[in-house]
């Protein structure tokens, strides 16, 4: 009892100091389950690498899920780029989000190949993920990385980039296949502390262009105005491939535990962590709830 009760007495506290100055210590953003919490500088970066038919169509379409601000995204659009051109793109933007903001890209173009021969077709050669990711962790390491890759083979992308050689298995929880496994790639755990990522299609198939943008705006536009979790969104946007050979795969780490928070309503608080007061005063992170002194 005289343990609980100081926690609960830093509950009242720290819900009751969200409303005073940002730069007292139990100041806390508001967080929701997209990006790590809603008030820091989130961006969503969308990229085509080709000016064929239908990629100012994709882009457009995937402007229209992010511009109204509800998934707590700045969007930004870059059509036609080469591989150096996003490459370095990533590199700013992770230093743009900071500590615990969120960085979103979407990928687009022709893809092929499996394990470490995937790559992406670009103006300037193959685009390849486990580049993006080195890219990603030279500028910062972000809080959350999720990556939406839309292209043919398109898993081949989560295997290139975390060195995967495993056969997906279907996951009851989101409705999409998962790729399993130990991962090894020497970036990973410099680019992000969590990290989604959602491939239009498996290794094997083609990905029917407009297909994974037009099926993930209806599924965003469906989702508007409930109360969902992260989990629940993905299932509900695996059920638009239900009747079709493309299935979008995905792959959560370090854990799934994020795909339980809520999709658009803020979620408070994910864990308390007891602060040692004797160590020198700092600036605490967002998910930090100092307990009051007590003797």
């Amino acid at each position: 009892m005289k343990l609980l009760l100081p926690i609960l007495i830093g509950l009242l506290l720290a819900l009751g100091c969200q409303k005073k100055s940002a730069s007292r210590c139990c100041y806390y953003p508001v967080q929701t389950g997209l990006p790590y919490h809603k008030t820091s500088k989130n961006i969503a970066a969308l990229f085509t690498m080709t000016n064929e038919s239908g990629r100012k169509e994709n882009i457009q379409m995937m402007t229209d899920v992010f511009q109204d601000g509800e998934l707590g995204f700045e969007v930004q659009s870059h059509h036609n780029k080469p591989s150096q051109y996003i490459y370095d793109k990533l590199t700013e933007l992770a230093k743009e989000v900071g500590e615990y903001g969120t960085l979103l890209i979407y990928l687009n173009s022709h893809g092929g190949g499996s394990g470490d021969r995937f790559g992406m077709t670009s103006s300037d050669g193959k685009f390849q993920f486990s580049k993006a990711l080195k890219a990603i962790a030279e500028g910062n390491r972000v809080k959350r990385l999720i990556v939406l890759i839309d292209t043919c083979h398109a898993s081949g992308g989560i295997r290139e980039g975390f060195q995967e050689r495993e056969s997906p298995i279907p996951s009851p929880r989101t409705g999409l296949p998962e790729l399993p496994g130990i991962y090894s790639l020497e970036f990973d755990d410099r680019a992000y502390e969590e990290v989604l990522v959602i491939a239009s299609s498996s290794v094997e198939d083609l990905s029917t262009r407009g297909a994974f943008a037009a099926r993930l705006k209806k599924a965003y536009q469906a989702a508007k105005g409930e109360d969902l979790s992260v989990a629940e969104f993905m299932r509900r946007f695996a059920a638009l491939h239900s009747n079709t050979n493309q299935k979008p795969h995905y792959k959560a780490l370090p854990d799934e535990s994020f795909l339980d928070e809520p999709l658009f309503r803020n979620a408070l608080i994910r864990d308390i962590p007891i602060i040692d007061r004797n160590r020198p005063p700092r600036e605490y992170p967002p998910d930090y709830i100092p307990l009051p002194r007590h003797s």
